[in-house]
């Protein structure tokens, strides 16, 4: 599905305001266990079929950073946008943008889903046991309020994911709360990584369905107008928190993507932080 190529991280040591121990105030309410499942519904289907490489009648396509396993990174912080009113109108397409997991086979991605005409949901899928989504949190006006501050004119919160037992290869990840300053946990899991890949990643990605009257996918007069961003993108690296870079996290399938791949035509891809930042505009 996506193919590892092993780099030698070269990026300089930086210091993040936000980027810190995994430890938290609290812990993010959401659903968990057959509720989360039921809330994500189909989403969940597509998106386990997605990661297990399985033909779908749809196009597959994604676009973004991904940190190679060679990094020896144990964890990431980055900052990701919403857009709350969106809504996809064809019920087997799906928009995961931003998701991100770490490299070093973690156990927990963080997705931003949309689709099948329900209301934007975070996500905290597990990749270690269950291979389902172990929580899911409605991006309703509780969670903007709580965990979204504007960036670039969106709403966005910033989600840290850190390894914090090596030998249980136990993961947590952690949502800033934009009230208390404090990393509040989203879900954490150790375990044996099912996902069969060693990159992480952080990126742009769906499943689409063209529209044969406009030549475009769905999503892409659904979305109209929206900014799906990434931005501040870390590694932690030796214990520091190092920026995402060309090197360490190079951008896949390719570093200049067509519209036309994505079945859209008005999309902009723009990296104006190579690569720590990325947005796509439609």
């Amino acid at each position: 599905m996506r193919k590892l190529l092993a780099v030698l991280c070269c990026a300089v040591v930086v210091t993040t305001a936000v980027a810190g121990p995994a430890s938290a105030a609290g812990t993010v309410p959401g659903l968990t266990g057959a509720a989360a499942k039921a809330a994500a519904g189909p989403m969940a289907d597509r998106f386990l079929q997605l990661r297990q490489g399985k033909a779908v009648a749809q196009r597959h396509t994604f676009w973004g950073p991904e940190p190679q396993l060679a990094t020896s990174a144990d964890g990431l912080v980055v900052t990701q946008s919403v857009t709350p009113s969106l809504r996809i109108s064809n019920r087997n397409d799906v928009v995961y943008a931003p998701t991100m997991k770490p490299t070093g086979h973690s156990c927990v991605e963080v997705v931003t889903a949309y689709g099948l005409g329900e209301a934007a949901q975070v996500w905290a899928w597990d990749w270690c046991r269950s291979v389902a989504p172990a929580k899911v949190v409605p991006i309703d006006s509780a969670f903007l309020a709580t965990y979204t501050s504007t960036v670039d004119g969106h709403p966005a919160y910033t989600v840290q994911e850190v390894r914090t037992n090596a030998t249980a290869n136990s993961w947590t990840a952690s949502l800033r709360n934009v009230k208390t300053g404090a990393w509040d946990t989203l879900f954490t899991q150790s375990g044996s990584d099912q996902s069969s890949l060693d990159e992480g990643w952080d990126i742009f990605e769906l499943y689409s369905t063209r529209n044969p009257a406009t030549g475009n996918a769905y999503y892409c007069s659904d979305a109209r107008g929206a900014v799906f961003e990434s931005s501040s993108l870390q590694l932690r690296v030796a214990g520091h928190w190092v920026n995402a870079s060309p090197t360490n996290s190079p951008l896949r399938p390719t570093a200049n993507p067509r519209p036309a791949d994505y079945d859209c035509s008005t999309l902009r891809f723009e990296v104006p932080a190579p690569n720590s930042t990325w947005r796509v505009t439609v």
